[in-house]
């Protein structure tokens, strides 16, 4: 069960976090929750692209040959989709950290007051400024490629201006994200290789990371499931097999590789455990009968302590977050069965 933070943490994280970076900010400030706030953004995106359609004179449903969204329709209400995707589990995903911060603490040098700097929302030495530039740059020529190059692809010129906007905030959020990922995991790594207490009587207790990285994973799995829905009007074929194989491999890389740090001290912590407790044992072998069995028994407990940071209820959490790609296909299947179905009812 996690536990409350102190109040003094909490007032320090409202004073940052209205600080945050603006994809954190518009959660902090909205006077909903994070999933109010998500359906929000959702709501708005899809209202100002039938704005822009209305003004374009676009067709947004198609009638014939049967009533379904125009292609550039249901584009447009992927990408909403995307973009509330990426927002509504960045914030939902460092919300469950943030509760994690005492349990962290436990294991830390530094404390709660070094677990605290780990849950703020814009971590120290993130170089967002750079990466908004690059990303600005990049989403102007994705923009202009795209729905500049050849005018008549996605409608008339408000519709135009629709995309270019949403697929901008789309690159600047994924180059952003890039760059508090890659300052994220540094941070990690030094905490990890300077910072924590490895007690292998209660490994248990570094479980936690391995929360943090199902997570982690759980980001990676939601928002490629979201970015699959662009192929779902299309037959299942090798090409979606690949896309789906390789957002499995890389939602379930990114969770064995955030462990793999905190396994392989783990272990070296072990390893030097057990020689320490070996050289003992040597001592005492032919002249202290009691203290050997008592030092046989630690030795035994430390044979056994667990070398990976996670459990059993942490690994089917990450199973389950997998099936979330999964998703989009089964709920082709089973809308077109229902169409198929109800057609033949009305025909």
């Amino acid at each position: 069960m996690r536990e409350p933070l102190p109040p003094e943490i909490l007032d320090e994280y409202r004073a940052s976090d209205r600080k945050a970076y603006w994809e954190q900010r518009i959660f902090v400030l909205s006077p909903f929750g994070t999933l109010a706030t998500a359906a929000l953004i959702f709501t708005i995106l899809i209202s100002a692209y039938l704005l822009a359609a209305s003004i374009d004179g676009d067709i947004v449903i198609e009638r014939q040959p049967a009533l379904n969204l125009s292609q550039i329709s249901r584009l447009a209400l992927v990408l909403s989709i995307l973009l509330t995707t990426v927002l509504a589990v960045q914030r939902a995903v460092r919300l469950r950290q943030r509760a994690d911060i005492t349990a962290l603490a436990r294991v830390l040098r530094g404390g709660l007051s070094q677990a605290a700097s780990l849950g703020t929302l814009t971590p120290q030495g993130a170089r967002l400024g750079i990466a908004t530039a690059v990303g600005f740059v990049i989403a102007i020529g994705f923009d202009f490629v795209l729905y500049f190059w050849h005018p008549g692809a996605v409608g008339g010129l408000a519709a135009r201006i629709w995309f270019s906007v949403i697929t901008g905030i789309l690159v600047l959020t994924f180059m952003r994200g890039v760059e508090l990922t890659r300052n994220g995991s540094r941070a990690m790594t030094e905490v990890i290789d300077n910072l924590l207490i490895v007690d292998l009587l209660r490994v248990d207790g570094l479980t936690v990371f391995g929360r943090n990285a199902a997570q982690f994973a759980l980001i990676w799995f939601s928002v490629s499931a979201a970015a699959c829905l662009l192929f779902v009007s299309s037959d299942i074929t090798l090409f979606t097999v690949a896309v789906l194989a390789g957002c499995l491999a890389m939602g379930f890389g990114t969770f064995v590789l955030m462990m793999e740090r905190v396994h392989q001290k783990i272990v070296r912590v072990k390893h030097d455990e057990l020689e320490r407790v070996r050289c003992q044992i040597d001592a005492v072998r032919d002249a202290d009968a009691a203290r050997l069995q008592g030092l046989l028994a630690y030795e035994k407990r430390i044979m056994d302590a667990p070398e990976w940071p996670f459990d059993q209820t942490t690994l089917v959490r990450v199973c389950a977050s997998a099936l979330i790609l999964t998703v989009p296909w089964f709920g082709q299947a089973i809308a077109a069965y229902v169409v198929e179905h109800v057609s033949r009812i009305a025909g």
